[in-house]
């Protein structure tokens, strides 16, 4: 996998953070807590939106899909494409 060198700027207080958990021991450095907290922001991203399909195919079983079941899905799809 390629990587990329990014610089960023944290508060005092998420760097606090950073440093108190790569003390610990639980993570090597400072680049593996920010790349964990990346991976679960982005599955928490994927959960929402498999969420939001869900609520929008919910009582589709079984049935002819109706003119609401298309526009809840369609609003979905439109709400996962603007993230």
């Amino acid at each position: 996998m390629a990587t990329k060198t990014l610089h960023i700027s944290l508060p005092d207080e998420l760097d606090s953070f950073v440093q108190r958990t790569v003390r610990s021991g639980r993570y090597e450095d400072e680049n593996e807590v920010v790349r964990e907290a990346l991976r679960r922001m982005e599955a928490a991203d994927l959960k929402e939106e498999l969420a939001q399909f869900e609520r929008a195919f919910a009582g589709g079983r079984g049935r002819a899909e109706s003119d609401e079941d298309i526009k809840r899905v369609e609003a979905a799809v439109q709400a996962g494409r603007k993230r």
